[in-house]
C-alpha cells in the first residue's frame, strides 16, 4: 500500500487511504538567466545564474469517506511542506502548496487531487551531523553543492573556512549560521537571529567532493549539518 508521509502525518493511518499516483517526477533543471546566439559557437549559449528551478507535480489520492480529504488537504502548510514517499524511504522532499479537489471515485470511494510546486532537489534523510574540533575535511557525497547549517562553540572574534569561503564573525559561546536558500541567518547562543555576528564573508556551500574545513580563534567546536542532496 502506497502512502505519504506530510511534515511528519502518515496517510496510512487514514484506513484504506491509498496514493494511487505520484505524479511524474523532473530532475532540477538549472535557472537559465540569459541565452544567446553567439557567432562561431554551435548552438545557443546558455548563462546560468546558479540555482535552479522549482516545479509543478500533482498527486493523486483514494480515499473511502467524504471527511477523510480534510484530513490530508489540512496537512500541507502554505509554503516548506516536507514530504516522504513510500515508493522511496530515506529521501526527503520539499514543497509548496498549489491546490486541492477532490470527486467522487466509483459508488464508494472519492479521488483527491493535490498540486505542489516541488523545491528542487531530493535530500538525503537522518544524515549525522559533522563534529570538528581541529581543521579537517568534508566530503559532499550528493550530486549538487549543498546549503549546510554551522554552529560554532567559541568566544571572541573568529575566523571559518569551508572550501573557498571565509566568514569572520564575534561570537560568544556559540553561534549557529544556517546557510540555507531562503533561510539565511545568523543566530546567537540563545537562538535569536543577529546577522551583526557576522562581520564579513558569505554563506557557505560544500561543493561536491572534498571541502576543507580551517579555524582560527579560540573555537572549542564546529558543527556541521551537511544537508545532503541530489539532482534527482
Amino acid at each position: 500500500m502506497e502512502y505519504m508521509i506530510i511534515n511528519g502525518f502518515n496517510t496510512s493511518t487514514i484506513p484504506k487511504c491509498v496514493v494511487t499516483d505520484f505524479g511524474e517526477v523532473e530532475a532540477a533543471k538549472p535557472k537559465v538567466s540569459e541565452t544567446a546566439t553567439l557567432f562561431g559557437v554551435n548552438g545557443n549559449y546558455r548563462v546560468l545564474d546558479g540555482a535552479y528551478e522549482s516545479y509543478e507535480r500533482t498527486f493523486a489520492f483514494y480515499l473511502p469517506r467524504t471527511v477523510d480529504p480534510s484530513k490530508i488537504v489540512e496537512r500541507f502548510q502554505p509554503n516548506d511542506n516536507t514530504l516522504e514517499f513510500s515508493y522511496q524511504l530515506g529521501s526527503l522532499f520539499y514543497a509548496d502548496f498549489v491546490s486541492a479537489k477532490y470527486k467522487p471515485h466509483g459508488m464508494h470511494g472519492w479521488k483527491l487531487e493535490i498540486k505542489l510546486s516541488m523545491q528542487p532537489f531530493r535530500y538525503q534523510k537522518n544524515v549525522a551531523p559533522l563534529v570538528f574540533t581541529a581543521s579537517g575535511n568534508i566530503n559532499n557525497t550528493g550530486s549538487v553543492y549543498s546549503e549546510p547549517v554551522v554552529e560554532i562553540e567559541g568566544d571572541g572574534d573568529i575566523s571559518l573556512t569551508i572550501g573557498r569561503t571565509t566568514m569572520h564573525l564575534t561570537i560568544r559561546r556559540k553561534v549557529t549560521i544556517d546557510c540555507r536558500h531562503k533561510k539565511q541567518n545568523i543566530y546567537n547562543a540563545d537562538g535569536a537571529v543577529q546577522n551583526t555576528l557576522r562581520k564579513r564573508g558569505g554563506f557557505f556551500e560544500l561543493a561536491v567532493g572534498n571541502n576543507g574545513l580551517v579555524f582560527t580563534g579560540a573555537v572549542r567546536k564546529v558543527t556541521v549539518w551537511p544537508n545532503w542532496r541530489y539532482i534527482l
